[in-house]
């Protein structure tokens, strides 16, 4: 069966600016502290209690005033690309949720010793989220703890990676991860431990996703669990979104971005289904006078913007936003089923606020999971 985490994805160059940044933090315990906001967002500061006397700072010997500013500012990234207010310290060591028996969701592991920790309150699967810029950002040395879980037998480390603070790349990658995660609570049983970096987006979003696919949970149900178990921010569009395109087979449109030459040296275009962590450049006809990009894209509503010789810009000959939150106006393109076809109807029902899974439609998610193509492990 197809899988949206086999389909190719583009070459890509790095971008700096506007969102799409990653980062890694670790584990902790915690208190939740809400405060009142000014801007009506969400505002939960997270007062960490560390249960380790290890951290990753002790074992890479980084102070402890670096990991404090690290850990200020990828709360600052977090609250900026999440738009909730969550305070995350890495220093404080791992700290971690039972969302249900079965089921914890929390902060990324910083020594071998975590392990044993997990071990203790019967975990079988720690499975990981996190990518490779996440640990390097913290010092976590994720090697020594793959090591060091391969001594034992009755617990099991995998990986599957998913870019932070980037709902789109959690939509394409949900399908193929919440397989892995299927695949191994089948086979190892007992407790399973999903982390992120602080268990705060990734990781709820994984969680909530099984809960809502596998468990028989309606969606805003499984959140409002999850909620009152642990403060945190999932993304639920794009847990709505993966869950249409397996439906509705995956589905992908080609559009054609243009724009109108000026002389330019370089047009590149962000956002997208890239985020805005990355550009994709744009290939000019000298013969009609236009920049142009193909993009096969699923269906939804992107969020873009051109970067013409460097500089960041929006075509008024397109439709575009008004001026966001952080006053940036932004293009978009509107990719739609027919709202009249089988799938579009069944988008439709998806996409409101609480849908519920009919007994077929779950079957065939559970079918979905079994067949699709693990993650490789790394």
């Amino acid at each position: 069966m197809n899988c949206l985490q086999n389909l190719p994805r583009s070459s890509l160059s790095p971008l700096y600016g506007f969102g799409g940044n990653q980062r890694v933090p670790s584990s902790l315990k915690m208190m939740m502290l809400p405060i009142k906001a000014n801007d009506l967002k969400l505002r939960i500061v997270f007062q960490a209690v560390s249960d380790s006397k290890s951290t990753s700072a002790e074992v890479s010997g980084v102070s402890n005033k670096e990991e404090e500013e690290k850990s200020d500012e990828y709360s600052q990234d977090m609250t900026q690309a999440m738009g909730a207010v969550l305070t995350y310290r890495h220093e404080l060591g791992m700290n971690y949720s039972f969302v249900r028996p079965d089921l914890i969701v929390g902060s990324c592991l910083q020594t071998p010793e975590d392990i044993d920790k997990l071990r203790k309150i019967g975990v079988k699967t720690i499975f990981c989220l996190q990518q490779d810029p996440d640990l390097e950002y913290f010092g976590v040395d994720i090697s020594s703890i793959q090591a060091y879980a391969k001594t034992f037998t009755d617990i099991q480390h995998i990986r599957c990676q998913i870019r932070d603070f980037d709902a789109f790349d959690l939509r394409l990658r949900l399908p193929a991860v919440v397989s892995t995660l299927y695949k191994a609570v089948q086979r190892n049983g007992g407790v399973t431990y999903v982390h992120c970096t602080a268990g705060m987006g990734r990781a709820p979003a994984v969680a909530l996703t099984y809960m809502f696919w596998v468990q028989g949970y309606k969606l805003m149900e499984a959140h409002k669990l999850l909620m009152s178990k642990r403060t945190c921010s999932p993304n639920l569009d794009a847990i709505r979104n993966a869950t249409i395109d397996i439906l509705t087979g995956l589905k992908k449109k080609i559009i054609t971005l243009t724009l109108k030459d000026k002389g330019f040296s370089t047009v590149e275009v962000s956002g997208l289904d890239i985020g805005w962590g990355q550009r994709i450049p744009l290939t000019l006809d000298k013969g009609t006078g236009l920049w142009s990009l193909d993009r096969e894209l699923p269906e939804g509503q992107f969020e873009y913007k051109y970067i013409i010789d460097g500089e960041w810009t929006h075509n008024e000959l397109e439709p575009f936003t008004g001026p966001n939150k952080d006053g940036h106006t932004n293009n978009y393109v509107k990719v739609v089923d027919d709202p009249t076809s089988v799938d579009g109807a069944t988008r439709e029902r998806l996409s409101s606020e609480d849908p519920e899974l009919l007994e077929e439609e779950r079957l065939k998610l559970i079918q979905f999971l079994e067949t699709c193509s693990e993650q490789p492990q790394v």
